[in-house]
Parts: C-alpha cells; structure tokens; sequence
C-alpha cells in the first residue's frame, strides 16, 4: 500500500533563542514539541489526532504541509518526500480555525478565485472549479457578499472550500468545528464523513477537542501527548488495549456486611458504592471494572443468589473514548505499536494536476496577474482614501513650487548642471523617489500585512512559493508609484511650467529599471531581516534617512560637505537622481549618463543576487523556528 502519510521517527525541536539572538548565540534547541513520531495513514481514511493544547497536534500538522521543517526523521505525505514541497502543496488541502486567513472587503467568491490562481488552475477551470466548492459547502448564496459580513460558521465553509480548489488527495482538518453552533457542526461532519471521504475518497487528518465528533467520524484515532504517540487504533482496538475494558454495574438491595466481605475477599477489583436509601432500605451498586467477561459476572450474581440478596438490576457499559484519552494525557508513557490498517486502499482520487505538474511551483506570471486583481479590488473598496493620496500629490508639488519662487535666482549657481530651475530639480527628486521608498518597504510591508491578517500561511499552503508571494503581492504598489510620479510630472509641467519636454526618455526609462532593481534588492534584504528577527525594520530605516539627507532629494549633492559627499556616493539615489535629472532636464546623451548607469549597473549585480540568498536564509531559519507566519 501507498500510504498517504508515512512518518519515521519525525521530530521537531524549537532553537531556545529565535531572532538575531539565535543567529549571534545559539542555546541549543527546546523539548521536542513533536517527539520521534511513526506513523502510517492510508489512502481514503479518516485519521483523527487528539491531544491537549500543546500536545505537538499543530507542529506535526505543519511538518506534513512543509511550513516547518523537521529536526530529525522522515515522513512522505502522498508518497512525496517532504523536501518536495510544490508536489506536496499540490495534493494537499488545509484548514485551520483561524479565520482571519481571507481578504475580508473581498467578497467570498473573490477570495476563492485569487486562491484558485495559487494553484495554477487555468482560468478556463477556475471558475466551475469555485462554483463547484461553494456548491460543495453550500454557499452559493453567500458567495457575493463581502467576507467581514460571514459568521463564524460560514468563514469555517469557506475555509474548507477554499482547501477543496485543488481536488486534494489529502485533507487537514485543524480543529474545523472548533467555536461554532451545533447545526453548523452537524453539516460539516456530514460533508466530511459523507462526501470527502465516503464519496470522494479522500483521506482526511483531523485534529480535534470535540472527543465525541473524534468518536463518530474517525476510522483510527491516535492520541498524542507531549508530543508522542501514545496510542493509535481504532476505537475498538483502544477499548481492547485499555485495562478498564468493559465496565458491570449490578444494583442490590439491603448488601448484609458479610455478604459485602465474600465480594471483596472472592472477587478482584470488585467496588461496592452506596446509591441511595428508600423507605425499603439502602440500595448499593456493585462496580466490576477491569473484569469484562462472563464467568466473573455470573460468578457475582451466583454468589448474590446464594446469600439471598434482592438484585434490582445489572447493566454493563463500554469504555469511552473520554475514559482513554483521559489516561493517555496524564500518562506519557511510550508510544504503542501501530495495529495495522484494516481498511483497503481506496481508489486514488486524483488531485486533477499531474505528477509532472507537481514536481514544480507555479510561475510567477501565472499568480501575477491574480494578485493585481486581489490589490485592485481591496484598492476599490476604499476609493476616498486612493483618491485623496493623488491630491496631496498637488499639494505637495505647490509647497516646493513657492518654495523655489522664495529661493529665486539664489539657487541658480548649484543647479547648473541640471539647467538652473530648482523647481524642476526637487520635482523630480520628490518624484522619483517614490521608487526607492517602494522598493524598500513594500516586501516588508507585504509580508508583515500577510502575516497579521493570517492570509500568508494560506497562501503558503498553495504551490506557489513564498518569493513570488512576496514579489506579485509589491507589484501593486509599483504600479501605483507609477501613476504617482506621472501626476507629479504631469501637475509640474502642466500647471506650474517644469520643463522636461525634450528629455532623453529611454534612458530615463532604463534607469527607473536599475533603480528598482536596485531598491528592491534592499528591501529584500529588509523583509529577510524582519522574517528572522520580528523587530524593526533599521535597514529601511537607515537607507530611508540616508537618502533623504545624502541622496540629493531636495538639495544637489555638490553642497554636502566632502565627508558627506563621499558618503553619498555609497548611495544608488545618488546616481539615480543624478542621472534621471540629467535625462529629463537637460536631455544628455547616453555617454553622458554612462557613468551613472554603470554604476547602477554594478549596484544591481552585487545586490540582487545577495539579498535572494539572503531571502533563501531567511525563509529556511524562518521554517526552522516554526516562525514563518508570527509577526
């Protein structure tokens, strides 16, 4: 048999010290949260693991889906080694209680749709595909409105229909009934036992405190604690492991003393308990727990009948699951042997997506054009606050406008070089470097954004890797940089007489390339630093204020103090401005400008390729310290 999960041994052990502190001073590494765990899980089997809070049901959920890395062991989940993480994330779905994981001014079906493209699904597919699942969960109805105005129950639908976009062969369920009403919860025990796994055989991992849900949907259930397996089986097989097994209870009246003494000297583990008195005497319940069989039983009522006692009844009750689960989470003890599997291997589901399509993450240009229209549409939802940012562009412009008219001919001698207009020099300082602030902060601000709104570690459980997560997501902000630097330019020329008009254009678009190569190497390089350290950004902070005093923003570099001037030239602003300055003020030629280029050019190739190992560093501590969504 495949199994659908297969793990040997797998551990996971926290570093003590996370951050930079973890990185300077390692302190070795925690009690392992999840501690040398085999186990087997077979396909189209409902799987249930239950544990107290921190018995390690979490972590192992997020080795098997490749958010955290292990310490030590192995584990194959659908037959795919856990360093294969797209095919994995390809035949897998997660659902967790956490909903905050949507975009909540998108409506439903909007959310599904964006989530659907992280997939690779062709856009041919995509929408039967999100029909399909609302039909699945039944929220066809519900799935125009905005997601803020979903309940409880209907945010936990969308969770598992959003699991469902990619046909998964595997289905991790983290605590999904968890906090919602008892009709709810009968509806989506049905979709689960009925059609996930009866129907459509898929195998489900399902982690819950609802014992009694464990009881009724489970096929096999284990029962992990401090982050070992106690023991796993099937009900039955846990009530025959189970020392207490079946449970007697006869009820009597008026127990003479003596009668009471041959119970307790004939019969072991016999209780005797007081369960009332009436006007016709006391009435007493004899207990036999840990006996279980029929010898025994009749042993004690034939002895009853001898010293003549009244029995009034005698009833017998099986072990409860509460009962086990109950003596496991008190006792470590050792993991039990697995009982073998009884069910057959179920027919595969498929995952819709082929083994050649899984063995890759999805590309980049096929999510980007998903995460413009997330961006546009949450950009849409707040129109005042979008519209008001492009008129503060106009004020912004007329401050340096009376500014420069105040200034007058005084500020000529420094700006020669740039034609002697300061008005058109500091509007196209103020301008462009609206790239640099983007490319510094908009990686960071993406990925804090996706940590705290909990959409990142849904993001993360799709094929598409966290790098183009982070790149499609600071796309928006580019493009809105754009249009901000053209109103600049556009409000300058036309209504306060900058003069940009026979500028060198194609450089100047050549040199908007190398800036934001350039910037976002740095701000990758920031979004490595906040990923590892959760702390302040003091790259962005550094570079930001370096640009504004160094980089020749509002004030040609030339005026700077030697010092400083040596310093500035440290900077890539300092050559971008000076050369975009050039290209639209004056018009210069390619050789005129090569300098600058070149020397973003070198910025470029020294930057970029160090801040992508840096991001490769950051993620892999990051899923090390089981840190990738904390913020």
């Amino acid at each position: 048999m495949t199994w659908a999960v297969e793990t040997d041994a797998l551990t996971k052990s926290f570093p003590k010290s996370t951050g930079w502190r973890g990185l300077i001073s390692p302190a070795g590494l925690s009690s392992p949260a999840v501690d040398r765990v085999s186990l087997q899980i077979g396909q189209g089997e409902l799987f249930g693991l239950l544990g107290v809070n921190g018995a390690g049901k979490t972590t192992l959920i997020k080795m098997l889906s490749t958010l955290i890395e292990p310490t030590t062991g192995s584990a194959r989940v659908n037959g795919y080694d856990l360093s294969q993480d797209a095919a994995i994330k390809n035949s897998i779905g997660l659902v967790t209680s956490d909903e905050r994981s949507f975009y909540w001014r998108l409506s439903g079906r909007q959310n599904l749709e964006f989530f659907a493209s992280l997939y690779g699904l062709p856009p041919d597919r995509l929408h039967d595909r999100v029909e399909h699942v609302l039909e699945q969960v039944e929220l066809q109805d519900a799935a125009q409105d905005r997601f803020l105005t979903y309940s409880t129950g209907t945010r936990q639908r969308l969770s598992i229909a959003r699991a469902l976009l990619n046909q998964p062969k595997l289905l991790f369920l983290d605590e999904p009934t968890k906090g919602i009403d008892p009709l709810v919860t009968r509806r989506l025990q049905n979709l689960i036992r009925e059609d996930l796994v009866e129907r459509l055989g898929m195998t489900v991992l399902l982690t819950t405190h609802d014992l009694r849900e464990a009881e009724h949907l489970c096929d096999r259930i284990a029962i992990i604690h401090h982050g070992q397996i106690q023991t796993v089986g099937s009900l039955d097989d846990l009530r025959q492991t189970f020392t207490l097994g079946h449970r007697y209870i006869i009820q009597v009246r008026e127990l003479a003393g003596h009668t009471r003494l041959l119970l307790e000297e004939q019969i072991p583990g016999v209780e005797i308990e007081t369960n009332s008195t009436t006007s016709d005497g006391q009435i007493n319940d004899i207990l036999l727990t840990g006996a279980g069989d029929e010898p025994v039983l009749n042993q004690v009522i034939d002895l009853l009948r001898a010293e003549g006692t009244a029995i009034l009844s005698a009833s017998s009750s099986q072990t409860t699951l509460e009962e086990i689960f109950s003596y496991h989470a008190r006792q470590p003890g050792e993991a039990r042997a697995l009982p073998e599997v009884n069910g057959a291997q179920t027919s595969d589901t498929g995952s819709g997506i082929s083994k050649t399509e899984q063995a890759s993450s999805v590309p980049f240009r096929q999510v980007l054009p998903a995460f413009l229209r997330r961006d546009f549409m949450q950009e849409a939802s707040y129109r005042l606050a979008f519209l008001l940012q492009f008129f503060n562009i106009f004020f912004s412009v007329l401050i340096f406008y009376f500014i420069s008219e105040m200034l007058g001919e005084a500020a000529a001698p420094y700006l020669t070089e740039y034609g002697g207009d300061y008005f058109s020099f500091v509007l196209i300082g103020i301008a462009f470097l609206g790239y640099f602030s983007t490319g510094l902060s908009s990686f960071a601000s993406s990925l804090r954004h996706s940590q705290t709104t909990g959409t990142l570690e849904a993001m993360l459980t799709t094929p598409t890797s966290l790098s183009a997560i982070i790149l499609a997501s600071s796309l928006w902000d580019y493009l809105v940089t754009t249009l901000r630097v053209l109103v600049y330019l556009a409000v300058g020329v036309l209504l306060l007489r900058a003069d940009i008009q026979n500028g060198n254009y194609l450089a100047a678009l050549l040199i908007i390339v190398l800036t934001v190569v350039t910037a976002s190497s740095l701000g990758i390089i920031a979004a490595s630093f906040i990923m590892v350290t959760k702390r302040g950004d003091p790259i962005q902070w550094g570079v930001s204020a370096l640009n504004g005093l160094l980089g020749g923003v509002y004030y040609p570099v030339a005026i700077l103090p030697a010092g400083l001037a040596w310093l500035a030239r440290l900077l890539p602003i300092t050559y971008s401005l000076h050369a975009m300055r050039l290209a639209l003020l004056t018009g210069a030629s390619w050789s005129q400008l090569a300098p600058d280029i070149l020397a973003l050019v070198v910025f470029s190739i020294i930057l970029l390729p160090l801040s992508l190992a840096v991001f490769r560093f950051a993620v892999h501590r990051a899923k090390v310290e089981g840190s990738l969504t904390h913020y």
